[in-house]
């Protein structure tokens, strides 16, 4: 499970930092600093999801590490909610470049996506095709 996430992830920050630095040229550090806060932030969700719900599946039998993860993966969206909500509100950002910056995780998704689905299929060790 952990590969095509790593990956999700590694695309994410580099379609983020490709994305801001060609905002550079438009000369209007809103969508500059729009697109680079919404994109870090939701690659940083993306990387904290992950290793929340990893620990929650890999807890086995230990109910009490689940509900702290649980309780963990809560407070965080909640965090998440109020970080984005400041932003908005109180930073000289570009609504939708922020927009377009928390989207980058989603093309991330797609992309590897389409490239899982084009990559030849595996066998098993040792069988037949």
């Amino acid at each position: 499970m952990s590969q095509p996430v790593q990956r999700i992830e590694k695309l994410a920050a580099l379609l983020v930092g490709i994305a801001t630095l060609a905002t550079l040229f438009l000369r209007d550090p809103r969508v500059t600093l729009g697109l680079a806060l919404g994109g870090a932030l939701a690659t940083i969700n993306f990387w904290a999801l992950r290793r929340i719900l990893q620990g929650i599946l890999q807890g086995g039998s230990n109910p009490r590490r689940q509900a702290v993860l649980g309780l963990l993966l809560t407070i965080k969206l909640g965090v998440l909610a109020a970080v984005i909500y400041l932003a908005v509100s109180y930073l000289p950002v570009h609504p939708i470049a922020f927009l377009a910056g928390v989207s980058v995780v989603v093309l991330a998704i797609f992309i590897e996506g389409f490239r899982a689905a084009l990559r030849p299929a595996e066998l098993p060790t040792g069988g037949r095709p």
